[in-house]
């Protein structure tokens, strides 16, 4: 034990000597190595095998555009579906997206609260402006809020989607706090175009 004590006191030695050496010689001293953000990391995560993320901005070819500020991340125990939120002055946006191979994706505008009967179970089907949309899918997540402006919904929801004979597309989050919806239709490949933002996976 005395051998072990008088070794790591010869070590400490050795290093503040080191260390006054430096200082004397005005050398800097080497800096510890930082860990990396771990909400950086968190989202590159979160965003891996989507076709776009946070900071990207969407270019729909009908005209519109849509930069994504924020996101609610869906996750089993990976991430299986992303609803991105975008800010504009003429009324926010929203884009959900299923991981690839998936591409096309849902270009979205949100539900008046009081045009919606929302309950914690999302029903088989809901009437719109007079429109019938029928649940075509219905799976519970554990949810993600990163960025900014995505509405805290609970740490538990269900998200459904629903389909309209004219092609338009509702989903639905519900969660224990309260529950949302956003309406649009669907994007396929070739009508719309992603600007990476900075910091995205392609400058990582």
């Amino acid at each position: 034990m005395s051998v072990l004590l008088t070794s790591l006191g010869v070590v400490g030695i050795v290093v503040a000597g080191r260390a006054l050496v430096r200082a004397f010689r005005g050398e800097p001293v080497p800096a510890k190595p930082k860990d990396p953000p771990a909400t950086a990391a968190r989202e590159v995560d979160a965003f891996a095998g989507f076709p776009c993320q946070l900071g990207d901005v969407i270019l729909a070819h009908h005209g519109d555009e849509a930069w994504l500020a924020g996101a609610l991340v869906f996750r089993e125990k990976t991430p299986m579906a992303v609803l991105f939120i975008a800010p504009d002055a003429g009324g926010d946006r929203a884009v959900y997206v299923r991981p690839r191979p998936q591409a096309s994706l849902l270009w979205l505008t949100p539900v008046a609260p009081d045009a919606l009967i929302l309950g914690r179970e999302p029903p088989s089907a809901l009437e719109h402006e007079q429109e019938r949309f029928d649940r075509a899918r219905r799976l519970p997540f554990r949810v993600e809020r990163l960025g900014t402006g995505a509405p805290d919904l609970g740490e538990e929801v269900i998200v459904a989607e629903y389909a309209a004979a004219t092609g338009d597309r509702l989903v639905v989050v519900s969660g224990a706090s309260a529950a949302r919806a956003w309406r649009g239709r669907a994007l396929d490949p070739g009508t719309y175009e992603v600007l990476p933002g900075k910091g995205t996976l392609a400058e990582a």
